[in-house]
């Protein structure tokens, strides 16, 4: 057991990038799943004799069905004052606050590796509000 904790307390921060992984891997499984609905409905409609929807064929003739239907409502959802991007922004802003606290107080020992991950977290919520500012702006054009 001992050993358990020596591997987890040296090697924590593989974590982030094994959720990542495993969001992906999710998200990839819920694509298939959509696109195998979308083609049993057609089957449905093929079967019944009757003329698809001209959405459902749009949605199949797309390149890649990555979710983009998803980020366009939650853009959309933020313009109309819902807060798309904000949620991101203040998610990783405050786990790099978290961080640099913990890194402050030294609760975990190595200090530097705390703030190491707070600047990393700080950096990527400037990028997504960046990102949400001028996003917004370019799809207004």
């Amino acid at each position: 057991m001992e050993y358990a904790a020596d591997l987890f307390s040296s090697y924590w921060w593989l974590l982030f990038p094994l959720a990542f992984f495993i969001a992906q891997g999710w998200g990839s499984f819920m694509r298939y799943k959509r696109t195998k609905a979308k083609i049993e409905l057609l089957k449905a409609y093929a079967a019944s004799g009757k003329e698809p929807p001209a959405e459902l064929m749009a949605t199949l003739n797309k390149e890649t069905d990555n979710g983009k239907e998803w980020l366009d409502s939650q853009s959309n959802h933020g313009r109309n004052g819902g807060g798309g991007g904000v949620f991101v922004v203040i998610l990783f802003s405050g786990l790099s606050a978290v961080f640099a606290f913990v890194g402050h107080e030294g609760w975990l020992g190595d200090d530097k590796s705390m703030y190491f991950v707070a600047m990393i977290l700080g950096v990527l919520a400037l990028a997504f509000l960046f990102s949400s500012i001028f996003g917004r702006r370019r799809n207004r054009d």
